[in-house]
């Protein structure tokens, strides 16, 4: 034992005139081996190792030599754990030991005598510490996890052992909902996403990263990790959302659950209203609502994510005002309403809006030069008159004619700038000259 690096003598431990001379009994000059000529700087630190502060250096070394570096009386983690006998507990049956421990011991993190840092620990925080041996480069990126920013690791990990895959402090999604308890009852509802079921690290990265959330891809990309189907009709539509365009799927959907099916924020078309404000409004003011518009089913008409077709609708329909009649052209409307309703230029039984036989759908769409559009007639959302027809209808850039259309018990009657006014009757047809 030469701690000054000089051959030393008994003497300068020991009196030699105390009798017996019995190990046990021996008077040893000074309390503690922090002499002013040996160890004179050990136990002055804010923390203080108790055998350091107690003076019993000899706990753990060995006073006079030993085979092990320090002269210690054991090797590394079984010197420890003579004492912190709660570690050997913690320690025993764990399928993940923190590997530094089984390598080194405990002194790679913990300082033997002293340190300024709780626990003895040899750097200021858990992070710090740990970054000593673990990549730094995650607390680098933009988003970092608030633990890891905050350079406490032991949030989630347990320093020394456990039985979750690295040093875990709970498994999987229970780990996350010690602190995200209002995602965990996002998991409660009807409609929950698979990955939040399966593992929030299937979208989050649990230290850091470059994207919002700490995301492990943009938003849009790594939803389509999943839904490849889904990304193959956006990358095909010619007409987009704009919310899909922006890569903003949360623009609509909840990640982790919803009371509403496909993970919507809400009923369809309150969510749609929340942006397509103008048109909401005329749906609240408005007395008749379109059968999908009353049901708050958008989708019925529209394709959410992308469409061939104007207006992402989700069957064609002309953008064109005037058409020449052709019953593709408004597949759309005959996804629900009959397709035959114009083909006939007399009937009884295909449509009630007839002067006596005489269909006047028929009449007004097979015009060559200007055959009307369902919507030059209707409203296809919402209207304060009857059979949701328009109260007026554009006519070039600067001015739209007026319709008023009152409904009778066999007909009607309208009112409208583009004609004189007619009224018709089902059953005693009205004769114009």
């Amino acid at each position: 034992h030469a701690p000054t690096g000089q051959q030393m003598s008994c003497q300068d431990c020991h009196r030699l005139d105390a009798t017996p001379v019995d190990y046990q009994q021996m008077n040893i000059l000074g309390a503690t081996c922090q002499t002013e000529s040996c160890h004179n700087t050990i136990g002055q630190e804010k923390y203080v190792h108790g055998p350091v502060g107690g003076g019993t250096c000899i706990a753990c070394h060995n006073p006079h030599g030993s085979l092990s570096e320090y002269e210690v009386s054991r090797s590394r983690l079984p010197l420890c754990l003579v004492c912190h006998e709660d570690k050997t507990t913690e320690l025993e049956g764990q399928p993940y030991i923190h590997k530094i421990i089984t390598m080194s011991g405990c002194t790679d993190c913990h300082d033997p005598h002293e340190s300024p840092y709780k626990y003895q620990l040899r750097a200021d925080a858990t992070g710090e510490l740990c970054l000593t041996c673990h990549d730094d480069s995650k607390m680098k990126m933009p988003y970092v996890h608030g633990p890891v920013a905050a350079g406490d690791c032991n949030a989630c990990h347990d320093p020394h052992a456990s039985k979750y895959k690295s040093q875990l402090a709970e498994e999987g999604n229970n780990l996350c909902f010690l602190c995200h308890d209002t995602v965990q009852e996002e998991t409660t509802r009807k409609d929950v996403h698979p990955p939040v079921e399966q593992s929030c690290v299937d979208c989050h990265d649990p230290h850091g990263s470059p994207n919002p959330r700490i995301l492990n891809s943009a938003e849009g990309p790594l939803c389509f990790d999943c839904h490849e189907q889904m990304q193959q009709v956006i990358q095909t539509a010619t007409v987009s959302h704009k919310p899909v365009a922006d890569n903003n799927c949360m623009g609509c959907h909840l990640p982790h659950g919803s009371d509403y099916s496909k993970l919507l924020q809400g009923p369809a078309g309150k969510l749609c209203f929340g942006c397509h404000k103008r048109l909401g409004k005329l749906v609240n003011e408005s007395k008749n609502r379109h059968g999908p518009v009353l049901e708050d089913d958008c989708t019925a008409c529209h394709a959410p994510h992308g469409s061939a077709n104007p207006k992402i609708l989700k069957e064609y329909f002309p953008a064109e005002f005037y058409n020449p009649y052709r019953p593709e052209n408004y597949a759309l409307c005959f996804e629900c309403h009959n397709n035959d309703i114009a083909l006939d230029e007399f009937t009884t039984t295909l449509t009630d809006f007839r002067n006596g036989d005489q269909n006047l759908h028929y009449l007004h769409v097979h015009k060559t030069r200007k055959g009307r559009s369902c919507k030059a007639c209707h409203e296809v959302h919402a209207s304060n008159q009857a059979r949701h027809i328009r109260t007026e209808v554009p006519y070039g850039k600067m001015w739209s004619y007026p319709i008023s259309y009152t409904k009778t018990e066999y007909g009607g009657n309208c009112v409208v700038g583009c004609h004189k006014p007619k009224t018709y009757n089902r059953v005693q047809p009205v004769v114009y000259n």
